[in-house]
C-alpha cells in the first residue's frame, strides 16, 4: 500500500472529546453510548497504524462468498438504534477524528445513486470496448478502493430491489480490497430489506455485514431529537416564525453534518440544498408549486423521517394546484408517521380560507392532521418510533 494510505498521526479519541463536551454542558452523559465510543476509539487507533498492502481473492466474485480477510485492515462497525439516540453525532465525530487521508462520509442513498451512475457509465463504455465482460462490480470496487480507505455511511437502509441485488457482491469486493466501513442505521442488520422483493437474494449481504463488522446496538432510552421537539413548538406561524424555525433547525442539526440531498423517483431527481441524516429541509414552493405527485412524496418519506418545511403561505382558490399537492404531502407524512416542522404564515385553519370546491372540503382533513402532528403524543409515538 502506498504512503497515501498510511497515517502515523496519533488520533484524538472520542472519549476525551465527549468528556470535554459533557463538562462544558454541550452534551449529556449517556452510559448507553459508552460501548459505541469504545469501539470507535479502538477503530481510530487501528486506522492510525500503518496497514499492509491488501491481497484480494478473485474467487469471491464468482461465488459471492464471504470476503477473504485482509491482514491488518481494521474491522468496521454497524451502529443501529432508534431515531435520535446520537448515532449520527458519534459517527460524525469519529469521521472528523480519523487521521486516515482517504476517507469519505456519505448518506447511504447518495452512495447508491453514485454506484448506479458508475455502473451505467461502465455499461455505456462496454458497447464500444473489446472487453465484453458482463460484470461491472469488480472494476467498480477497484475504483472505489482507490478513492477511499474509510467509508462512513449515515442512515443505512435498503428499500430498493436494485440496491439489494448488488450489495453483497459490491461490499465483498470493498472488504477484500481493504476498505473499512462504518455505518449507522435505525434497523437491526437482520431486519434490513425486511419483506423486500426477492429478499432471499439479499440474505448473503446480511451475513456479510454481521461477519465483517462489529454490530453495536445504541440502546439509549433518550431520544434527543424528540426531546428538543416536545419541549418546543413544531408548528410556527406569525411574526417570529422564521426566527423560531431557524433556531429549531439549528438546534436539531447541532454538531451534525448538513449537506445537499438528491431523491430519485421514476428516473428523475429531486434536489434539495439542506439535509441532515434523516431530516430534510425544504421550501413550500419546492414541494407544492412544482409538478410533483404522491409518488414523489412517498420517495421522500422512504428517505427521511422528519421534514422541516418552511414558507407555507396563505393560499387562495387560484392556488388550488398547490393546495392539492400540499394536501397530498401532508397525507403522506401523516400516513408514514413522519415528523413535520412547519413555518407558515398562519395557523392551519387559516391557510386556505376558501369555502367552496373540492380542495376546501379536503383541506379540513389537512387541518386536522396538522394539528394532530403537533401533539406531544404524536411526536413521542408515531414520529418517535419511525424506522427507515
Amino acid at each position: 500500500m502506498s504512503d497515501d494510505h498510511i497515517s502515523s498521526e496519533k488520533p484524538l479519541l472520542l472519549a476525551d472529546t465527549i468528556a470535554g463536551e459533557i463538562q462544558s454542558g454541550a452534551l449529556k452523559q449517556d452510559p448507553a453510548q459508552t460501548e459505541t465510543i469504545a469501539v470507535l476509539d479502538d477503530l481510530l487507533e487501528a486506522l492510525a497504524r500503518p496497514q499492509p498492502a491488501n491481497k484480494k481473492s478473485a474467487l469471491g466474485w464468482l461465488f459471492a462468498q464471504k470476503p477473504t480477510p485482509v491482514l491488518g485492515v481494521p474491522r468496521g462497525a454497524y451502529i443501529w438504534g432508534g431515531v435520535g439516540r446520537g448515532k449520527s453525532m458519534l459517527m460524525d465525530m469519529f469521521f472528523d477524528h480519523a487521521t486516515i487521508p482517504l476517507k469519505k462520509r456519505v448518506h447511504f442513498h447518495a452512495f447508491m445513486q453514485d454506484v448506479h451512475g458508475r455502473i451505467h457509465v461502465w455499461r455505456q463504455a462496454q458497447k464500444t470496448s473489446k472487453d465484453k465482460s458482463a460484470d461491472p462490480i469488480p472494476p467498480l470496487a477497484d475504483d472505489l478502493a482507490k478513492e477511499v480507505r474509510l467509508l462512513c455511511f449515515d442512515e443505512f437502509a435498503v428499500t430498493d430491489v436494485a440496491d439489494a441485488m448488488i450489495l453483497a457482491r459490491l461490499f465483498t469486493g470493498l472488504f477484500e480490497r481493504g476498505v473499512t466501513v462504518v455505518a449507522t442505521s435505525n434497523v437491526e442488520p437482520n431486519n434490513l430489506y425486511k419483506n423486500g422483493l426477492n429478499r432471499s437474494f439479499f440474505l448473503p449481504f446480511i451475513d456479510l455485514m454481521v461477519s465483517s463488522l462489529t454490530v453495536i446496538e445504541l440502546a439509549s432510552p433518550t431520544d434527543y431529537r424528540m426531546e428538543k421537539l416536545i419541549n418546543g413548538d413544531v408548528y410556527m406561524s406569525g411574526a417570529e416564525s422564521i426566527e423560531n424555525f431557524e433556531a429549531l433547525w439549528a438546534d436539531m442539526v447541532l454538531g451534525l453534518t448538513v449537506e445537499p440531498a438528491v431523491v430519485e423517483k421514476a428516473g428523475r431527481q429531486l434536489r434539495f440544498e439542506k439535509s441532515c441524516g434523516g431530516i430534510l429541509r425544504a421550501h413550500f414552493d419546492e414541494l407544492c408549486r412544482k409538478p410533483l405527485a404522491a409518488g414523489d412524496y412517498l420517495a421522500i418519506a422512504d428517505r427521511f423521517h422528519t421534514l422541516a418545511l418552511e414558507g407555507i403561505p396563505v393560499m387562495e382558490h387560484a392556488d388550488r394546484n398547490a393546495v392539492k399537492r400540499f394536501i397530498a404531502l401532508i397525507d403522506t407524512l401523516y400516513d408514514r408517521g413522519m415528523v413535520l416542522l412547519a413555518q407558515a404564515q398562519a395557523r392551519p385553519s387559516e391557510l386556505y380560507p376558501v369555502d367552496h370546491g373540492t380542495e376546501a372540503f379536503e383541506f379540513d382533513r389537512t387541518i386536522s392532521r396538522l394539528r394532530e402532528m403537533q401533539d406531544g403524543t404524536w411526536l413521542s409515538t408515531k414520529g418517535g418510533n419511525r424506522e427507515i
